[in-house]
């Protein structure tokens, strides 16, 4: 709004000729000599037409037009107006920014349209100033840091500013003084405030509502209950939100309203009051009475939203600290909460995890109870986010095979894919590539991209037990046989668990294949090394081809080979059903 006023006037005021620059005159040098703007005279109204008729003037009288015409906005209150003037104003001269006078309307106009930060930066004292600060800048410097919450550095003001106000009209006055009770009721003086707000009239929603806090801070409910009430019933959108505040705080006070109670009627609240102060301080209170009642998801609820939506610097130093306790809580093993439901509530709240390496201990502890209770695609996402906004440089190598991991483990191998491919980098060490490839290849098989699969691990040192993994669970016994002849046992004692799976996966391949003499190769040299096994009657089973009518053989054959895997903590994912998904290039 302020951009599109601003615009709109500087194309008025600058039609109808040659801007003051080019006219050949300075505005610049008069104004420094003019006094600043103070008192009843500091900011003189003139009616709208006067000041049109002004600004039609020969292009060396507009900039003075300008000057009069947004000092008489100010004086109405009209601020975005007042900064499209003095805008334009400084485009035609920039020099016009170094004069207080100029500077201290610019702040003016900034704090009516409530760009308080902007407006202190404008109303400060010029650096290498000399002399104390004008009562007029003290005055609209307070109304800046009150409408900013920085309450102690208005307070400072206020001896400054008074001069300033008390030469005001009542009216005019009115924003400043309703700023002035507000500074003391935020700093614990409600009597201050009372008295302030003694001059103010009766019948003002703004100078109600604060006596109503004034009198709830000093104990007197009743009389305070009967102001929220009325500005409750009579008042604007604005001022009743924050008289159905006023009645909530009031009767948690006198020990009307139960905290539970209260806590339904604060959330009402905030369901259709969003965006300033009353939300904010009704959060804040929804976050204690949550806390203290050992509402651990409530509270974080009013404590995240405070967090993330107002300024954060207006909060006590350790609320951060606090908001992140009612979260560590919601997840902690002790929890009564069902996990799905913690897992949800932890990703929802994933911003509020703390920084660093006790942020990144607790997704981990929460990660391996998700694992553990084979909520494994839970556990992917979080560790991602982890990934993704937590984590840097080499340290994703391992974290990303590891989600991975996961995401084959949840029947998602194309997303695990997809990861491995947009997390590589150039720095990761060899360990950490040869995993990542493992798992990639892993992936691959599961989609049915053997030839992929079996090509990535070429690159990868020590792979054969894998590769012979994937071609014996695809059935590519020609291939399996191939792979295993580094795998196959020297010995010919007797043979291991795993020793016993290789040779009779070998075996099977080869009656698959019927390649009967190499088979009976494979009976003399290993016969020995079966005796005694469970697996043995198997092995003999095998010296016929089980090709053709033999397939009740096969399923013996296989119903018989011990449960242990090659590649052992790699076999799950290999056992993991793949869930219906997009392709993967």
């Amino acid at each position: 709004m302020r951009a599109r006023l601003g615009a709109a006037l500087a194309l008025a005021l600058a039609a109808g000729g040659a801007t003051a620059q080019t006219g050949g005159a300075t505005f610049a040098p008069t104004l420094a000599r003019l006094p600043s703007p103070s008192g009843k005279a500091a900011w003189p109204i003139v009616a709208d037409a006067e000041s049109w008729h002004a600004l039609s003037v020969s292009a060396s009288e507009r900039q003075p037009a300008r000057w009069a015409f947004a000092r008489s906005l100010i004086g109405q209150n009209r601020g975005a107006e007042a900064v499209g003037v003095l805008d334009t104003m400084r485009q035609d001269e920039p020099d016009l920014l170094l004069l207080d006078s100029f500077r201290l309307a610019y702040g003016a106009a900034l704090t009516l349209t409530h760009h308080d930060v902007e407006a202190l930066v404008a109303l400060a004292p010029r650096a290498g100033g000399t002399g104390s600060p004008s009562t007029e800048r003290c005055a609209w410097r307070l109304r800046a840091l009150a409408e900013l919450r920085q309450y102690e550095a208005a307070r400072s003001l206020i001896g400054c500013a008074t001069p300033a106000l008390m030469e005001r009209p009542v009216a005019a006055r009115s924003p400043f003084t309703l700023a002035i009770a507000t500074i003391a009721l935020e700093t614990g003086r409600p009597e201050a405030a009372a008295a302030v707000l003694a001059g103010m009239p009766p019948d003002h929603a703004g100078a109600t509502l604060l006596r109503a806090r004034a009198q709830a801070q000093l104990g007197q409910y009743a009389p305070a209950k009967t102001l929220f009430g009325k500005v409750e019933r009579e008042g604007s959108a604005v001022d009743r939100a924050a008289a159905r505040l006023g009645l909530i705080e009031v009767g948690l006070a006198g020990g009307e309203l139960a905290p539970d109670a209260a806590i339904r009627q604060l959330n009402t609240l905030t369901f259709s009051w969003r965006g300033d102060t009353v939300e904010e301080r009704a959060r804040a209170l929804t976050f204690r009475l949550a806390a203290e009642r050992g509402d651990h998801a409530g509270a974080l609820a009013a404590g995240a939203a405070l967090l993330r939506y107002f300024d954060v610097t207006r909060r006590p130093t350790a609320f951060r600290d606090a908001v992140q306790h009612e979260l560590e809580a919601l997840i902690d093993p002790g929890a009564t909460m069902p996990l799905p439901r913690s897992a949800t509530l932890l990703w929802d709240y994933r911003d509020i995890v703390p920084s660093g390496a006790s942020g990144n201990q607790l997704i981990e502890r929460f990660a391996q109870r998700l694992i553990q209770a084979g909520l494994y695609q839970q556990a992917a996402d979080l560790l991602a986010y982890q990934l993704r906004y937590r984590t840097s440089d080499i340290a994703q190598g391992p974290l990303s095979a590891r989600v991975a991991t996961l995401q084959i483990l949840a029947g998602k191998a194309g997303e695990a894919v997809t990861l491995l491919r947009t997390t590589a980098r150039g720095d990761y060490t060899p360990a950490m590539i040869s995993e990542r490839q493992r798992i990639q290849a892993i992936a691959l098989a599961q989609l049915g991209r053997v030839d992929q699969a079996v090509a990535i691990l070429a690159e990868v040192p020590n792979n054969a037990a894998l590769r012979s993994e994937i071609l014996w669970k695809q059935r590519r016994w020609a291939d399996l046989v191939a792979a295993d002849e580094s795998l196959l046992p020297r010995t010919t004692g007797p043979l291991s668990e795993v020793e016993q799976t290789i040779v009779l996966r070998h075996a099977i391949a080869l009656a698959m294949l019927s390649r009967m003499s190499d088979l009976d190769t494979l009976h003399q040299r290993y016969a020995a090394g079966f005796e005694a096994k469970p697996s043995g009657q198997v092995f003999r089973l095998l010296s016929g081809p089980l090709g053709g009518g033999s397939g009740p053989r096969l399923e013996e054959a296989l119903a018989a080979l011990p449960s242990v895997s090659p590649i052992d903590a790699l076999a799950p994912l290999l056992d993991a059903s793949v869930a219906t998904e997009a392709p993967t290039t």
